[in-house]
């Protein structure tokens, strides 16, 4: 008879353990104050390789929201169509502007918002579109490629200069002035006494 009670208290006590475990997770996934999102679009005339669905928006280095959607946009197939869901509450106003970053060396790539000044008026959804639509600004790596390719284009044109003033007419009228001048301090230095 004793050992019957040992299996009964060890069973209640695995069934209540069992009910508190399965609460306490309830209370963890749906407990809180359920976040409201709001949906803008994003046109990207650059590529978004590292961009993933649930990737992280970020406003100012605050996360405030997720990537909802990536496809190409279709009035125009050189910009990529991104749907961010934004929490309801984020200041996103019309000077607002939405740039790839990426994190790190693994490339992963977020959606950074940032040039919102307060008195700049809340972003509005237009006639002909059926999201609000947040400018995009160039991303870091289109920053970089534009600045390597303009230093490229500089160094390009100092090399021609380089090579127009070292060609063989200048050569021969330096070698010529050289020449002059070897003779003229010649004569100077025949003359001192």
């Amino acid at each position: 008879m004793q050992s019957k009670v040992n299996y009964t208290l060890v069973g209640l006590f695995v069934v209540l353990l069992g009910a508190a475990l399965l609460g306490v997770v309830f209370w963890l996934t749906v407990g809180g104050n359920p976040k409201v999102y709001d949906r803008y679009r994003v046109y990207f005339p650059e590529s978004v390789a590292g961009l993933n669905l649930k990737a992280t928006v970020r406003y100012r280095g605050v996360e405030v929201g997720q990537v909802q959607l990536i496809q190409l946009n279709p009035n125009d197939p050189d910009q990529v169509a991104v749907v961010l869901g934004i929490e309801r509450g984020t200041p996103i106003r019309r000077d607002t502007i939405a740039t790839l970053s990426t994190r790190g060396l693994t490339g992963v790539a977020s959606v950074e918002l940032s040039g919102s000044r307060p008195d700049s008026p809340p972003l509005e959804k237009q006639p002909d579109e059926d999201l609000p639509v947040i400018q995009a600004g160039p991303s870091l790596v289109a920053r970089l490629d534009d600045a390597f390719n303009n230093i490229l284009t500089n160094v390009n044109s100092l090399s021609h200069r380089l090579e127009q003033l070292l060609g063989d007419d200048n050569q021969k009228a330096i070698a010529d002035i050289l020449r002059n001048g070897s003779t003229i301090t010649g004569a100077i230095a025949g003359r001192a006494d």
